[in-house]
């Protein structure tokens, strides 16, 4: 299991979108969070100030070297106004450039601008576009054995796990970041998705996650560890308290 998804069992990740150029990099890395996701960014410098992710990495470089710093995760997506059939090339172009000083990757499909990929149509796209990222990572780890966590971001929509999660099960994912929505049975469709997944990868929970109570609510449906994004900043490093005592009181009473 790779040390990030270990980490998580402790302690909370932090989800991409409060930093995506890293130029808090240093402080978020020492606030306690298992994992920092920083991103999600696109393989070029683009509208909205992207940075592109060879900007990103160029700053996290700095911080690489941190001791006790959390692990690093990239999340990437697309360029804007690239074609679906791009989704691939993107994705590869980021994981190369984000490969130095990630601990892991988070392809992100919840994104607003990503979910009309999720349409049944582009299912073969996307089960093509993670054989060949999983390629990539098996050719980079045998060439400089370092292994780079990856993970696959998608919203939490049904009671099943989609066919882009079953295909990133069999493409040897890490794990699935889970987006949960604000529906009354999103508590049964994490449990229907973790009984899916079954023990091929680690289903994480993020949305929603304000207290401990949330903390063992998730676990219990099935999730192995949490991200938090909106309750970081509205407390800051505040948050982080009660949501390790969810993770302990759920690891005490396993």
């Amino acid at each position: 299991m790779n040390d990030w998804l270990r980490a998580l069992r402790e302690r909370p990740g932090l989800a991409g979108g409060v930093d995506r150029d890293g130029s808090r990099a240093a402080s978020l890395l020492a606030c306690g969070f298992a994992g920092v996701e920083f991103g999600t960014a696109a393989p070029l410098p683009g509208e909205g100030g992207q940075p592109g992710v060879a900007a990103l990495v160029q700053r996290l470089k700095s911080v690489v070297g941190l001791p006790g710093r959390a692990r690093i995760g990239i999340g990437l997506g697309m360029n804007a106004g690239m074609a679906p059939e791009a989704l691939g090339a993107q994705w590869l172009a980021g994981m190369r450039a984000a490969w130095p000083v990630a601990d892991y990757l988070c392809f992100n499909l919840s994104a607003a601008a990503y979910r009309p990929l999720l349409r049944p149509e582009y299912h073969g796209l996307i089960a093509g576009a993670l054989a060949t990222v999983a390629a990539e990572r098996a050719r980079l780890t045998a060439r400089g054995g370092r292994h780079v966590g990856f993970v696959l971001k998608l919203p939490l929509d049904g009671p099943r796990p989609c066919a882009p999660a079953r295909a990133a099960l069999e493409s040897g994912f890490d794990a699935l970041v889970t987006v949960l929505p604000e529906h009354a049975a999103r508590l049964d469709w994490l449990r229907g998705w973790a009984t899916g997944v079954g023990g091929g990868a680690m289903v994480i929970a993020v949305g929603g996650m304000r207290s401990a109570q949330d903390v063992r609510a998730a676990l219990r449906a099935g999730a192995g560890g949490i991200q938090v994004h909106r309750a970081f900043v509205e407390h800051g490093a505040a948050c982080i308290a009660p949501l390790r005592a969810g993770l302990a009181a759920a690891s005490s009473n396993s």
